[in-house]
């Protein structure tokens, strides 16, 4: 009954007085470094659960490019594996360590990468492919199509850059690179609302005058360690770091948190089990030199 009381009482608390990302905004000055212009933390919070968190702030008027994921070599062929859905192949699944390393060895100074967007098939038959994506765009290609709804992180070749959601019919040829998520998480500032689900999430934010690009993941489904948080915290925890705009990207197995450190690609956040998930897509970032 004690405990009862207790628990109640802990929810009406935090109802009655919020959480600890509505207390003010996060103070970017004592976070590490990852280079110039590029700056990363770690927090640990225990409420409203444990949770784990991993944020990037990356500053957009400094020179660093952008990268996606591109074609398989099977580009367009019908997944072996999804004859009966007719699944055309757009990607290689690839964890995003892997990603970050295979554009290294092609001379690209990658030193950060997240997982990217959600994809298909996710039935339960293994594929070593991707599909379904949303719009995918890499150096300028179209790797996946609109996905109506889904909202893009786009890059355009001006070296603009915004969260938009874009119909079938848009003009894609001002895109340099885009990546698509599930949906919008925050807008103009105003968390969006969602279920109670937990999961490991990994959300991506601009300021409201696109100065900064943030990047979060939250670790999950680990009750002694991270028990993650509902689409609408992601919302909430990108505007406490600074975002103005945010987008709920691929979540659960797939959040992947890394940077180039010691001469190898680097995963900081921690799966259930140690476990490393090839995703559909990935983004990059990189040092122009």
């Amino acid at each position: 009954m004690k405990k009862s009381f207790l628990l109640c009482l802990a929810v009406i608390t935090f109802a009655v007085y919020g959480q600890w990302w509505d207390d003010g905004t996060f103070d970017w000055s004592g976070s590490k470094e990852l280079v110039p212009g590029i700056n990363y933390c770690h927090l640990q919070k225990d409420s409203p659960r444990l949770m784990k968190i991993w944020a990037m702030r990356v500053n957009l008027t400094r020179n660093f490019t952008f990268h996606t994921s591109k074609k398989a070599a099977e580009y367009g062929k019908i997944m072996e594996s999804h004859k009966q859905k007719n699944y055309v192949i757009h990607t290689k699944r690839q964890r995003t360590a892997d990603f970050m390393m295979e554009h290294r060895k092609k001379g690209v100074n990658m030193i950060a990468a997240v997982n990217g967007a959600p994809w298909s098939p996710w039935d339960g038959i293994y594929s070593p492919y991707a599909t379904r994506l949303g719009l995918l765009v890499s150096d300028g290609e179209v790797v996946s199509p609109v996905l109506p709804g889904r909202p893009s992180l786009i890059i355009y070749r001006d070296g603009k850059i915004d969260l938009k959601t874009l119909t079938p019919q848009t003009d894609l040829k001002n895109i340099a690179q885009a990546i698509t998520g599930f949906g919008f998480s925050l807008i103009k500032d105003k968390v969006q609302k969602s279920g109670p689900s937990l999961a490991p999430r990994t959300g991506y934010g601009l300021s409201e005058e696109r100065e900064y690009l943030y990047l979060i993941v939250v670790d999950g489904r680990q009750p002694d360690f991270s028990m993650g948080c509902t689409v609408q915290e992601v919302g909430s925890i990108l505007k406490y770091f600074g975002a103005f705009d945010g987008v709920n990207m691929d979540g659960g197995g797939s959040s992947s948190f890394v940077i180039y450190k010691g001469g190898k690609a680097v995963m900081l956040n921690h799966q259930p089990g140690g476990g490393v998930r090839a995703v559909g897509a990935s983004l990059g970032i990189a040092v122009n030199e």
